[in-house]
């Protein structure tokens, strides 16, 4: 954003003793017509066309006379008005800045209240929530009987596979192969399209304003193009598992693996990650029935036949299995 001066003008104020209108901020530092003293809280900017050329050199910011309230030039040493020293003035108050950029029109506001769609609509949504956390949070204790046990291990088995892919060119894998590309936007950058230039008007504290001219750059948005391409990579994929399970009377261990072809050639397998599951099955009233993957330490502690108490959620039916403790 770049701003230049567009001159100094003199601010303008009204005699509020004899009525005297638009009178000049920096000249008139008195009613010519009654003598009284300029009010610098009534000054104000002039309309548009009305401006007057300050044509006396800037001082600062006025200071008002402690003692009789009279604005004074900023290197007066005693006021003008009464005599009275101004070591201790203050500055005077300034108007804010005003600003001939165009204003955004403001979409007129919606009537107040909602409609029925609408008012139906919310009560749905608060209902469905509160039920979703009934749902969650309300649960009752029953006493569950030990029904079972199991357990499970699996073993993925990954084997090197063709794998269709694409990326930009700069994030194509060094290893890919059967490679096409095209253009494609990617994104966009934006590009200087001229300026938007107003004018603000800014109070000197002296009686007079700047005028200063504001340009800011506008930009427009341009697509950027770059090279997508799509190509065949070699990757490890999972292809089938192994699986060994039981119950509590057999001892927990891995599949044995027998892989087809190992090596690193297409179609060639290797073993991936490992999974187990150690689940107690549970009976409650009713004929409900329950299931919890509990680790394998605290898994065997749950006896056949056993009874536990655990929670479960009223609405769902759904057994919280952390409650559930051996």
């Amino acid at each position: 954003m770049a701003e230049s001066s567009g001159g100094v003008f003199e601010m303008l104020w009204d005699c509020a003793f004899c009525g005297t209108t638009a009178l000049l901020g920096k000249t008139n530092r008195y009613c010519p017509s009654c003598g009284a003293p300029q009010d610098e809280t009534k000054r104000y900017f002039p309309p548009p066309g009305k401006e007057v050329a300050a044509n006396t050199s800037f001082d600062g910011v006025d200071v008002k006379c402690p003692a009789c309230a009279t604005p004074n030039g900023a290197k007066a040493n005693n006021c003008r008005h009464c005599g009275s020293p101004l070591n201790e003035a203050a500055a005077v108050k300034q108007v804010a800045e005003r600003s001939n950029k165009p204003i955004a029109p403001v979409a007129p506001p919606k009537k107040a209240g909602m409609g029925l769609g609408m008012k139906i609509g919310l009560g749905a949504g608060v209902l469905l929530l509160g039920v979703i956390a009934v749902g969650v949070l309300w649960k009752k204790e029953v006493t569950a009987t030990v029904e079972g046990h199991r357990w499970k291990r699996e073993i993925a088995i990954e084997s090197l596979q063709q794998v269709n892919e694409s990326a930009w060119r700069d994030a194509v894998p060094s290893d890919a192969y059967a490679m096409s590309c095209s253009k494609e936007q990617r994104s966009t950058k934006k590009i200087p399209d001229g300026e938007t230039c107003h004018t603000k008007d800014v109070d000197r504290g002296d009686g007079t304003f700047e005028r200063k001219n504001v340009c800011e750059t506008k930009y427009r948005s341009e697509p950027v193009y770059d090279d997508k391409c799509r190509f065949t990579v070699d990757r490890w994929r999972r292809a089938r598992g192994v699986v060994a399970e039981g119950g509590l009377d057999d001892t927990p261990a891995w599949p044995p693996v027998a892989l087809r072809q190992a090596g690193t050639c297409r179609g060639c397998e290797r073993e991936g990650a490992r999974t187990q599951e150690y689940v107690v099955a549970l009976g409650g009233p009713k004929d409900a029935k329950f299931k919890c993957d509990k680790p394998e330490s605290e898994w065997r502690q749950y006896k056949q036949g056993g009874k536990y108490p655990l929670q479960v959620r009223v609405l769902t039916g759904g057994a919280d299995c952390s409650s559930l403790k051996p």
